[in-house]
C-alpha cells in the first residue's frame, strides 16, 4: 500500500460539539491524496462516539489513549503518519476545503520551506465569523510590551514570532515530515506554547512561510486551554510564554544577525519585543538563565519541571500581575 502524500493528525479531546466538523473538513478537502490520523487523548464526553462511523473510512486511522496532554497526543500522532507532509488540525477546528492543496502546492513550490501557515479565520462557537487574523499585523494575542523598536517592525517572520505567536495554534501549521525524522524535533510537554516552541524550532532547520490566504477556522469558545481564567492558569501560560521566546531568542537573532542585519539593533529590538507581562526582572533572569549558547543549558530546561522552585515563584509573580 503506497503511502499518502499528506497525514493529517488531528489530537482530539472532550470537543464532541465541534470534532465531527473537523474531521468532515479534512475527508471533504479538495486534496484526496491524505490519510486522517485521530489519536484521542482520554476523552470523557462523546467524542468518541461521534468518532466510531469514521472508523469504516479507508483513508481514516483512530487511536485511542490515556489523557497525557496535547503536546503527548501530536507525538503519537506524528509516529503514526505515513506522508511525506503533515498537517494539524485540533478538534475544534476546521479547514477551509482548499487549504491542504494550497499549502502543498507552496511546500512543492518552495523545498527550502519545511514549515507553512496561512492566515487565519477567527470564528465563534457557531462558525460565526469575528475576524480574519492576518499574521502579525492585526489580532494580537496580547499588546507589544514597549512602542518599539520592536522586532516585527523589520518584516521578518522569524523574529516577530518571538513578539508573538501569530501563527496561533497548531491547526495552522503544516510541514515537512523530515523534522520530525531527521531533524528529531516533537513537541515538548507544555500545555499553553508547545505549537509555539515547535514552530520557532522549526525556523532553526529552513524558511518559514505564511499564505496571504485565510485557510483555517480557528475557533475561539468557552473551553479553549489559553482561555482558562484561574489566575494560577494565567502565570502558567504567561510563564511558559516567557520561557518559550526566551529559549529561542538569542538563536533567532544569530540568524537574523548572518542575513545582514545590524547584531546591536538586534539586541536592543530583543529586549524591546519579548512578552514580560510586566516582569521585566524575571524577563532578565530567564535570559541569564538561557545565556547566548545554541543549545539551551541543562538548567534552563530544567525550568520545565513543575516543581522547580524558580518557576514555582516565577508563576506566583505572574498569577499576581494585572
Amino acid at each position: 500500500m503506497s503511502s499518502p502524500v499528506v497525514s493529517v493528525v488531528i489530537p482530539s479531546y472532550n470537543h464532541c460539539r465541534f470534532v465531527e466538523r473537523a474531521v468532515d473538513s479534512v475527508l471533504n478537502s479538495s486534496f484526496s491524496d491524505l490519510e486522517l490520523v485521530v489519536v484521542d487523548d482520554g476523552s470523557t464526553d462523546d467524542t468518541v462516539e461521534i468518532l466510531r462511523p469514521y472508523r469504516a473510512e479507508p483513508r481514516v486511522r483512530i487511536r485511542r489513549q490515556e489523557n497525557r496532554g496535547a503536546h503527548a497526543a501530536l507525538n503519537v500522532g506524528l509516529s503514526l503518519a505515513r506522508g511525506d507532509l503533515i498537517f494539524v488540525l485540533n478538534s475544534d477546528d476546521s479547514y477551509h476545503r482548499d487549504r491542504i492543496r494550497r499549502l502543498v502546492e507552496e511546500l512543492r513550490d518552495h523545498p527550502e520551506v519545511v514549515l507553512a501557515a496561512s492566515w487565519i479565520e477567527v470564528v465563534d462557537g457557531d462558525d460565526a465569523t469575528l475576524g480574519i487574523k492576518e499574521g502579525f499585523t492585526n489580532m494580537p494575542p496580547w499588546p507589544a510590551p514597549t512602542t518599539g523598536p520592536l522586532l516585527s517592525e523589520l518584516g521578518d517572520l522569524d523574529l516577530a514570532l518571538l513578539e508573538t505567536n501569530f501563527v496561533s495554534t497548531t491547526s495552522n501549521v503544516a510541514f515537512r515530515r523530515s523534522l520530525f525524522d531527521d531533524a528529531g524535533l516533537d513537541f515538548l510537554p507544555l500545555r499553553y506554547t508547545h505549537d509555539w516552541d515547535f514552530i520557532l524550532s522549526a525556523c532553526q532547520k529552513g524558511r518559514f512561510l505564511l499564505v496571504p490566504e485565510p485557510l483555517v477556522r480557528y475557533r475561539v469558545h468557552g473551553d479553549n486551554t489559553i482561555r482558562e481564567g484561574a489566575d494560577r492558569s494565567k502565570g502558567e501560560m504567561r510563564f511558559e510564554v516567557m520561557w518559550t521566546t526566551v529559549r529561542h531568542a538569542s538563536r533567532a537573532c544569530s540568524r537574523a544577525a548572518g542575513r545582514g542585519r545590524d547584531p546591536d539593533d538586534l539586541k536592543i529590538r530583543m529586549w524591546q519585543s519579548l512578552p514580560r507581562f510586566g516582569a521585566e526582572t524575571l524577563l532578565a533572569q530567564m535570559l541569564s538563565l538561557r545565556g547566548t549558547s545554541h543549545r539551551p543549558p541543562a538548567a534552563y530546561d530544567a525550568l520545565l519541571d513543575p516543581l522547580h522552585p524558580f518557576r514555582a515563584a516565577a508563576v506566583d509573580t505572574l498569577s499576581e500581575l494585572p
